[in-house]
């Protein structure tokens, strides 16, 4: 079970790999872990072994052959009622963690993300290493665009700085024509990419205002920018943006885009998906700012490397991947292709924490359910086989086998019961504590909670039948007998 399980958890973490991905991570637990935690299993086993043994051996001959131990009644053990109890309300708080982690998780994956994955692709790809000079990208990049659009099934492509959700993040701070320098601790920051035209359409991406990046966007006309939604609100908040210009980290830039297009805010970074979409812009590839600053200069000629390639093709034709490798071998042989994903899969690998945290804890609630359900059992069978006689008198004395049923699952219902009524207020305060991790749900969800309940109580009841029926079964005669 220890092997299974940290080859789980290096599934889990490294699954966008797929099983041929190479994991630099030993999945054989740690010998000194193992050992740790076997001697403390050993140590759980003895010292619970001991307990009843030591009572056991306490007990009184005189009072055991006066059959001071036939019926229960009122001396019931406490310890083990206490034992259920607490089992029961600390599986209701893992299995409520776990239902609303696993909400949260549905929520993050299937938000509006803006621009559309069915039927997209992403190919990676490192025109860096390909030897290209930057005078050589935006040329290179029409071919590349031509030469896929030939692909049977592929309706359009566009190269990008770094696609949506694609964990690349490029960032500065904005100036605005017209205005001063801003405060020191004021949020002026913004992301940024470089794509070509028909990247907008590409993605599925929508436009509240103007016009995307477009063909007419050439090195000699007037340098322009496509802004999001968030963008807009941050820095011309009540103000029509299409005409304004805004430039990068100083005064003396602000003048250097002119804004044509207001998308519709998406999803891009990899990171605070839980905050609002931050501001953003994008830059047509075929233009480029002569900046007199040498730094500003070295980042604008960098970022004419595009890193991602968008790839429309509804319907998804069979063998993506080797078509596009052949298509760019056709331009250039030595052109670096790292590979090709469904977008789906792309977005997907952006939650595989969420992902891991949700199916651990889903997985350590059905196990606390489990160990509730056997603890219950174990009880209710071990009160049943103490009660004979006295369940056995009863049917003789007029109780049907249905009333025997009811009496032993209405004292297993109430152990269940005030396990649940412990657990409720500890769940919440569980969801609580995991507001930070919690996506479009609340933590005191009364959905997830009764889902907890009712399978808590489900466990419960299938725990209980067995030593209830094994009690309706008591023979009367025999239970005379043996009194």
């Amino acid at each position: 079970m220890a092997y299974a399980g940290t080859r789980l958890i290096l599934y889990l973490a490294f699954q966008i790999g797929g099983p041929s991905n190479y994991v630099p991570i030993d999945p054989a637990p740690s010998w000194q872990v193992l050992f740790f935690t076997l001697g403390v299993s050993v140590l759980t086993g003895v010292v619970f072994g001991i307990a009843p043994a030591w009572i056991t051996s306490h007990a009184d001959p005189v009072e055991a052959l006066r059959g001071a131990n036939r019926s229960m009644g009122g001396r019931r053990s406490w310890v083990q009622k206490s034992l259920v109890i607490v089992q029961a309300a600390m599986s209701l708080v893992l299995l409520s963690a776990a239902a609303l982690l696993g909400q949260s998780l549905r929520n993050l994956q299937h938000q509006n993300f803006g621009f559309e994955t069915a039927g997209r692709y992403i190919a990676w790809i490192n025109p860096l290493l390909s030897n290209y000079k930057p005078e050589q990208m935006e040329p290179m990049f029409r071919e590349i665009d031509n030469r896929l659009r030939q692909i049977p099934g592929v309706r359009m492509a566009a190269p990008a700085l770094y696609a949506p959700m694609t964990g690349d993040s490029w960032n500065d701070g904005i100036r605005v024509e017209g205005r001063p320098e801003p405060a020191a601790r004021e949020d002026t920051g913004a992301a940024w990419a470089r794509v070509m035209p028909g990247f907008f359409e590409t993605i599925g991406a929508k436009m509240a205002l103007g016009r995307p990046i477009a063909e007419n966007d050439t090195p000699t006309t007037r340098k322009v920018a496509v802004i999001n939604e968030a963008f807009a609100k941050r820095f011309f908040k009540n103000q029509n943006p299409i005409g304004q210009h805004f430039g990068p980290n100083k005064i003396k830039y602000a003048s250097t885009f002119e804004i044509v297009g207001v998308a519709k805010d998406m999803r891009y970074l990899t990171y605070d998906y839980k905050d609002p979409v931050r501001p953003m812009f994008w830059l047509p590839e075929a233009q480029t700012v002569d900046y007199d600053d040498p730094a500003f200069r070295s980042g604008e000629i960098w970022s004419h490397y595009l890193y991602n390639i968008a790839i429309w093709a509804p319907g998804d034709p069979p063998g993506m991947e080797e078509r596009v490798r052949k298509a760019l071998a056709s331009f250039d042989p030595n052109f670096v292709l790292y590979g090709v994903d469904p977008y789906i899969k792309v977005v997907s690998a952006d939650f595989q924490q969420e992902n891991m945290i949700a199916t651990l804890t889903m997985l350590f609630g059905m196990l606390g359910l489990v160990l509730a359900a056997v603890g219950l059992y174990g009880v209710m069978a071990y009160m049943v086989e103490q009660r004979t006689n006295e369940i056995g008198l009863r049917m003789a004395l007029g109780a049907d086998r249905g009333r025997v049923v009811k009496l032993v699952l209405r004292g297993a219902f109430s152990q269940v019961g005030i396990g649940l009524a412990l657990g409720v207020p500890a769940a919440i305060g569980a969801g609580r504590l995991m507001t930070g991790q919690l996506f479009g749900v609340k933590p005191w969800d009364p959905g997830m909670l009764s889902l907890a309940t009712g399978l808590l109580g489900l466990a419960a009841l299938l725990a209980s039948v067995i030593p209830a029926r094994r009690a309706a079964g008591v023979e009367p005669m025999v239970a005379l007998r043996n009194e």
